[in-house]
Order: C-alpha cells, then structure tokens, then sequence
C-alpha cells in the first residue's frame, strides 16, 4: 500500500514537472522598456549629413567660436564688457572706417615734415666779351678757353704761370686769369666747322662739346637744344651747334 501510494505521488510530481515545463516554453518574453534600450545609428554616425556645398561657411563658424571662445579663457576680459556673442565677426573688413569716424587727406597720407632735397643742376653763363677770370670744368683746357675767347694762348699761359704741356692737359677746377688786353688768338679759332648737326659719340658734356668745335660757348649749346643736364649727354645724342 504505501508502495503504490509512494508510486502515486512521484507520478503526480513528474506530471506536474512537465506541465510546468511545457508552460513556460509556450510563454513570451517580458516586454523590454524602450527607454531604458541603447540608440542605434544607422548611416555614417551623423544625425544628419555635412554640408559638401558650404564647406567655407563651416570653417568660418567654427573660426568665430574659437575666437569667442579664447576671449574669455586663459586671459583678460575683452575691453568694455564685451561678450563672445558681440564680438565683430571674423569675416568683417578690418580696414573698415568705424562708424562716425571722417579720414582727412592728412590722414591717408601723413606729410613727411622732412622735404626731400632737390638736385639741380646750373646751366653755364653766357660769357659776352672777356671775363675776369675763367674756371675750368670738366673737358675743357687752357688752349681750349684761348681759342673761346680770342686771346693769345702765351700770354694766358705767362699771366697764369703755366706750361705749354700743362695748357694743352684737362684741368676741371683750375681758375684762370684772362687777359683783359693783348693779341688775339693766333690762328683759326674754330676747330671744326660749324653750324652743323653734330651726333654726340659717346657719353661727355656740353663743355667738352664746346672744346671739340673750338670757339663755340657751352652756354649757346645748351640753349640751342634745350639740354637739361649740361654734364651729361649721351652717346647717340644729336645736337644742333651753331
């Protein structure tokens, strides 16, 4: 008797096992609070897509908040209570006149108190007659001054102390006495004929041109062909000598 009842129990148990087991496969999950669940991103990760066509104005915006940014980190207060959020964008003009601010010419472009040193060069003298005295310049000699105002070449050389070998050498600075009274010049004055269109052929000045043609002033050469620079004519130049 208490074999079968033993036997009993232990089938009700097993039936009540399996029923249980078979229970719970048929049985669903719990629902799962969406809440509580990790976002999935689909894509490439971004909310929404860069924009390829304004990629400037990207880097522009990002330029001004770091800007903004360093305004108040790591450093002094702007001036004035300006905020990040006030402060001129970066895309403003910097040469910008600010408002209510007149430029006067003096300030586009400030005078230099300093004026700037001229060179001029003088033209010669006209000689009418016979001067006092003569200074040699660059490209003229004794015998060529004698020959320009008609004098005897000795006796400039014997008023002036000079040799026959010195009067005939180039000597820019020496002053000559002339003489006031005396002969004339020996022999023809004029060293090559003029008038004539002469072509300067190479660099010289106005009074080596005078020597070349003998009794010819410096002074009518320029005059004639309106040189502006009497110490420098260039190669090429042609000059009308009268």
């Amino acid at each position: 008797m208490n074999t079968q009842k033993k036997t009993r129990v232990i089938l009700i148990i097993a039936i009540v096992i399996i029923m249980l087991a078979l229970t719970s496969c048929e049985r669903s999950y719990a629902p799962i609070d969406e809440s509580l669940a990790t976002p999935v991103i689909e894509g490439d990760g971004f909310a929404e897509p860069l924009p390829s066509d304004n990629i400037d104005g990207l880097l522009e915006s990002g330029a001004q908040t770091a800007t903004a940014l360093a305004a108040g980190v790591g450093g002094d207060a702007p001036p004035g209570g300006v905020t990040p959020e006030a402060a001129a964008p970066a895309s403003e003009d910097p040469t910008a006149v600010p408002e209510g601010v007149t430029l006067t010419p003096e300030a586009l472009s400030p005078v230099d108190p300093t004026p700037t040193p001229t060179t001029t060069v003088a033209p010669p003298t006209a000689v009418v007659g016979k001067p006092a005295s003569y200074t040699l310049k660059k490209g003229e000699f004794p015998y060529c001054i004698a020959r320009r105002f008609n004098i005897d070449p000795t006796e400039l050389l014997n008023l002036n102390n000079l040799t026959s070998a010195q009067a005939q050498s180039l000597q820019p600075g020496l002053t000559l006495s002339i003489p006031q009274s005396g002969k004339a010049f020996p022999s023809a004055r004029a060293l090559h004929a003029h008038p004539v269109s002469y072509t300067v052929p190479s660099n010289t000045n106005v009074y080596g041109i005078a020597c070349f043609f003998g009794d010819v002033d410096p002074a009518a050469i320029v005059s004639r062909n309106n040189i502006a620079d009497p110490n420098n004519v260039t190669a090429g130049t042609v000059l009308q000598i009268d």
